[in-house]
């Protein structure tokens, strides 16, 4: 059994809880948070035995116990010493299919009663929004006592698919041609046509939630028909009007200024054009002529030294 239990603060809200004596909410939340209490909201117990746990005088208890039992906070079954919460589940739900699977644990330790199935069925009835791998991970006795309480797949999907045809038999929108309404049904899908046009009054709260005008140009309405036109894509009247929201938060692109020529002097050449390479005229050498006068006198005096022998 869990250590922990959840309490939603908002109980101090609620006029039931509010209108319950001090002694009647102590006595809910020491049901509420009693260790015997199993994870299907309901335990074994005698009101004798709870009001000695909780050092209550037996008639005091009983009193207690009895604000609770009377706004529905708690069932009691007095033959089979069964007490129930409706809402534990609601507010302490399974954090995964392994803990709805464990339910079998707990639903052995409550004695056979018609509060026991009530049990069964509220616990069951809390995963109708939960994932396929809750409902499936439901032990075996909560499905063979209430098949009906969670329905299977097929079910759900025919269910959903009768819904969408009442709705779609039901609602109606008015479309505009040439001055005329004529009534289509919303959740019909047809391709896009020349003469389409989003309805004012749907078109106008759809520009609202992205912040933008239903006011626009037939020119940017032409683009957008001509476009989708073309897709072999079938679309209802309020997908059409979601796209040509989003195709309306587009900036619209203003044409190019054309470049202005440049000057001959400044044109590049074209990649056919002949350009010769520059001439390459060599600089002149220019002669040191204290080079020249020192180079003459060392060569003197080599003269010199060879025609005197040294």
């Amino acid at each position: 059994m869990s250590k922990y239990r959840k309490i939603d603060v908002r109980i101090w809200n609620d006029a039931k809880f509010r209108d319950l004596s001090h002694n009647a909410k102590l006595v809910f939340f020491f049901l509420l948070t009693h260790p015997n209490m199993t994870a299907l909201g309901a335990m074994r117990s005698t009101l004798s035995g709870l009001a000695e746990e909780l050092d209550f005088e037996l008639e005091a208890f009983r009193e207690a116990f009895r604000e609770a039992f009377a706004k529905g906070m708690v069932k009691h079954d007095s033959k089979a010493c069964l007490i129930a919460l409706p809402n534990f589940i609601k507010y302490n739900q399974p954090e995964s299919p392994n803990v709805v699977k464990a339910w079998a644990n707990s639903l052995d330790l409550l004695p056979e009663c018609d509060l026991k199935n009530d049990v069964i069925s509220l616990s069951a009835n809390a995963l109708k929004g939960y994932s396929k791998a809750f409902r499936e991970a439901l032990p075996e006795a909560f499905l063979k006592t209430y098949p009906k309480s969670m329905p299977n797949q097929e079910q759900e999907q025919e269910q959903e698919q009768e819904l969408n045809t009442n709705n779609t038999r039901a609602s109606f929108e008015k479309i505009e041609t040439q001055g005329e309404y004529i009534a289509k049904p919303v959740r019909e899908l047809f391709n896009m046509t020349l003469d389409w046009k989003p309805n004012q009054q749907t078109f106008a709260a759809i520009t609202m939630r992205n912040g933008l005008s239903a006011e626009y140009s037939d020119d940017r309405l032409a683009g957008f028909v001509s476009y989708w036109q073309a897709e072999p894509i079938e679309l209802t009247q309020g997908q059409w009007e979601n796209k040509f929201a989003t195709y309306l938060k587009r900036p619209v692109l203003a044409p190019k200024e054309p470049k202005p020529k440049s000057s001959p002097r400044n044109q590049q050449p074209q990649h056919d054009e002949y350009i010769p390479p520059p001439l390459y005229v060599p600089k002149p050498k220019v002669e040191n002529p204290a080079t020249r006068e020192q180079i003459k006198v060392i060569m003197d005096e080599m003269r010199r030294k060879i025609a005197g022998g040294e």
